[in-house]
């Protein structure tokens, strides 16, 4: 694991407007060939923009495209603040 492994947590936690970047995806490959194929993928750097109340999609900015994922996988994506 790297060293900020001990900074790392599910995009679905953050609040609003914060820059991640993309640490690991813990989901089957159905799930992280879905992702990739959106621009979403370990590395990337994004923006959380919103999220639904009450367990709706996850709003992310990624390469200036909005994309939209269910609560469920935005808690799989593992993400680690101040991305450098």
């Amino acid at each position: 694991m790297s060293e900020s492994s001990g900074n790392m947590v599910p995009l679905a936690s953050l609040e609003s407007g914060v820059k991640v970047r993309i640490v690991s995806i813990d989901g089957g490959r159905g799930m992280q060939h879905r992702l990739e194929s959106l621009g979403v993928r370990p590395g990337k750097i994004l923006m959380k923009v919103s999220a639904a109340f009450m367990g709706g999609p996850v709003t992310v900015l990624v390469d200036g495209r909005q994309v939209a994922m269910g609560r469920g996988i935005a808690r799989r994506v593992m993400v680690e603040r101040n991305p450098q």
